[in-house]
């Protein structure tokens, strides 16, 4: 049971009491010293050594633009593309208007002018330096930090914003006597903002990617990205507790939200309710947003949690007098009862609307668009498999084709011997999103796929030299040491753009003796959930198991166990490729080994399907012409 805040003693003079914020003299001031003291201390944050470097751009900046919808995305793109011309002299910026908004509420004559610069400033943080806290990729939750700091940052500025005390503030009690009383919206006022924060906590919860059976594990477990072993394996260890109970943890955390917010309103104890929210908002700081990532020197503010704390406590009274408590909603609807109607029924119906959207709604994306016409130079078309082959197989999963033969220059025996060796640990996590996928595809199907095939291989061709993903803005995500590498770019991530050509997530280039050479353009999930199957069997979709992380520059460089340096930052997203080069199983291969891989790219470019920096020997261009 929640404990009791009210004082021990006996009401005689029917006067309020003292509850234990009453009796700690914690009042609107008060308060805004520590909304004040946050600032600060994210203007601390942002001097990490850290954020005067690329990582600030690729690590903070950068990231948000990924899953936006395009106007979004390509905004905080090109800020990321501003900023990192001269990252210091920003970076420096941040952090001093941050440390003159803390300063400046906690004086005084200056706390209204720092907080209209607050309300400014948290706006531009929230577009650029939070992507509107996620909520706009359908994947974020309030476990994970939603709607993002800044909004309540900006919320407790309104809220706590100091008005002239009123005379008869003594004789209040229950909310009427909180901090929040003192502000321009009342308590009452301002309890409404709690109540829509709850229910939209609910709704996110209810989103489709937030019901999928392993949203929770994998949302504990991304968390440990950077964090220190003993944290990293305490989350590790908490995240494999809900393995398979996504769906059952949403429905129990959307209940225990929505009871969270109209609670005080249907209660003549409201303190229980909001001591409930801030208690959960305590766990999820620790669990889904990771103390705000300050452990690993990259984050630049506490996250939401404790926030969220300090807007329960301006909430909480300081005097009490039980013998007086009104339910909430009653005097709503007293109040002004039509307004109290329509946000009572919204606080309740939109919930239970968006908890019947399909939690595969946004997979049922249509074949790309207008994708007739287009020709695929160098790869071989598709053709229906018979019925009681496996698909999976088939379209390419550790089969060679038969007549598949590499003819060209011989590879450094220790360049195969490490080729060999990732491509084995790389198939120890390969895990298919259809392992046994069976079912012929359609007519339509094979003509759907042949057509994504030729449109993504023209929509990539201006890619073939590595310079132009470059200045496009694609990074690499894997070593650039090893002779594969695959490069993603961040704004294309987006549920809006699942298997578009013209925004192709990810491009893979194998490095050959003779330069760089596209080998398959490569479409990924934005976040959790499985890859949409517009051609059945023949586009399917795996994820990596058994990757870690650099803790230095965040690309993957190494396998379960992660050796030292490295970090597990659990399953990669669902991702499926279209390759470039004529790869054993066709250009739906889901995965040949890195050994064929590098040498089709040697192939396509004796045949002068790719670039060459450096010449191919003559007597090897010259087997490939002839047996063809």
């Amino acid at each position: 049971m929640l404990p009791d805040f009210s004082s021990a003693t006996s009401v005689t003079d029917g006067l309020p009491r003292d509850t234990l914020i009453g009796r700690l003299n914690i009042d609107g001031r008060k308060l805004r010293i520590i909304l004040g003291s946050l600032w600060i201390l994210d203007s601390i944050l942002q001097m990490q050594p850290k954020m005067f470097g690329s990582s600030f751009i690729s690590m903070v900046i950068g990231p948000n633009a990924q899953g936006q919808p395009h106007f979004i995305s390509s905004s905080i793109t090109g800020m990321a593309s501003f900023l990192s011309h001269y990252v210091v002299l920003w970076n420096s910026v941040f952090a001093i208007t941050q440390l003159a908004i803390g300063l400046g509420i906690i004086f005084k004559k200056t706390t209204k002018s720092a907080l209209i610069l607050s309300f400014l400033w948290s706006f531009g943080v929230w577009w650029f330096g939070e992507g509107f806290g996620g909520i706009l990729r359908g994947d974020t939750s309030a476990l994970m930090g939603a709607p993002g700091a800044v909004v309540l940052y900006a919320f407790l500025g309104v809220l706590l914003w100091p008005c002239a005390k009123n005379t008869d503030d003594n004789r209040k009690h229950g909310i009427e006597s909180s901090s929040a009383s003192q502000g321009p919206l009342s308590a009452v006022g301002g309890l409404w903002f709690w109540a829509a924060l709850w229910t939209f906590f609910a709704i996110l919860q209810l989103l489709p990617d937030n019901r999928s059976s392993n949203w929770l594990h994998d949302s504990i477990g991304g968390m440990t990205l950077g964090e220190p072993n003993w944290y990293a394996n305490i989350l590790k260890s908490l995240a494999n507790l809900f393995s398979g109970l996504g769906l059952q943890s949403s429905l129990i955390l959307a209940s225990l939200f929505l009871l969270v917010g109209i609670g005080p309103f249907i209660s003549r104890k409201p303190s229980k309710f909001i001591i409930g929210g801030a208690f959960l908002s305590l766990v999820f700081w620790a669990v889904g947003e990771a103390f705000g990532m300050i452990l690993t020197g990259m984050g630049t503010d506490l996250n939401t949690g404790p926030l969220i704390i300090l807007l329960a406590v301006a909430y909480l009274p300081t005097k009490t007098l039980e013998s007086k408590s009104e339910v909430l909603v009653s005097s709503a609807f007293t109040r002004k009862p039509k307004w109290a109607a329509v946000g009572l029924m919204g606080l309740i119906l939109i919930p239970t609307s968006v908890s019947v959207l399909p939690v595969q709604a946004f997979a049922s994306t249509s074949s790309p668009h207008d994708m007739s016409g287009m020709v695929m130079a160098g790869t071989s078309v598709i053709t229906p498999y018979h019925s009681k082959m496996n698909m999976a197989g088939m379209a390419g999963l550790g089969v060679t084709t038969a007549n598949w033969k590499y003819v060209g220059p011989p590879l450094p025996q220790y360049e195969v011997s490490i080729l060999n060796t990732v491509s084995n640990d790389t198939d120890h996590g390969h895990k298919m999103q259809t392992p046994n996928c069976m079912t012929p595809p359609t007519a339509s199907q094979v003509l759907g796929a042949v057509e994504y095939v030729q449109t993504t291989s023209a929509a990539v061709a201006k890619y073939k030299n590595l310079s132009a993903a470059v200045a496009d803005g694609y990074i690499p995500i894997t070593s650039t040491i090893y002779p594969v590498v695959h490069y993603i770019n961040l704004k294309y991530m987006n549920k809006q753009d699942l298997l578009n050509p013209t925004h192709i997530d990810s491009l893979v280039y194998a490095f050959t003796p003779y330069g760089p050479v596209l080998v398959a353009a490569m479409y990924l999930m934005p976040g959790r959930g499985s890859g949409p199957m517009p051609y059945g069997c023949l586009v399917q979709w795996h994820a990596h198991t058994n990757l870690c992380y650099s803790n230095t520059n965040f690309q993957i460089s190494g396998f379960l166990p992660c050796p030292f340096g490295t970090h597990y930052d659990g399953p990669t997203p669902m991702m499926t490729h279209v390759w470039q080069v004529p790869v054993p199983g066709g250009p739906l291969a889901i995965d040949p080994s890195d050994l064929q891989v590098v040498q089709a790219a040697i192939m396509a470019q004796e045949q002068g399907l790719a670039p060459a920096a450096n010449p191919i020997p003559v007597k090897y261009t010259s087997q490939v012409v002839s047996s063809q």
